[in-house]
């Protein structure tokens, strides 16, 4: 299995694969494989945006005690 991108390079190749859609000037099917690994990298960021998230509110729920 290889090694999950960073949340950093998800978000650039998804920012290209945007403004390639936004273009209007590539074919149907480029189009649908572009937008399935746009969402395929969205969910990347989605899934470690949420575990950032649960880090951070572990830390601070730790200064609390």
């Amino acid at each position: 299995m290889s090694k999950q991108k960073s949340f950093e390079i998800a978000i650039k190749e998804l920012e290209t694969i945007v403004h390639k859609l936004e273009s209007d000037e590539l074919p149907l099917e480029e189009s649908i494989a572009l937008f399935d690994e746009g969402t395929k990298l969205s969910k990347i960021c989605s899934e470690q945006l949420d575990q950032a998230q649960e880090k951070i509110e572990k830390l601070i729920s730790q200064l609390k005690n």
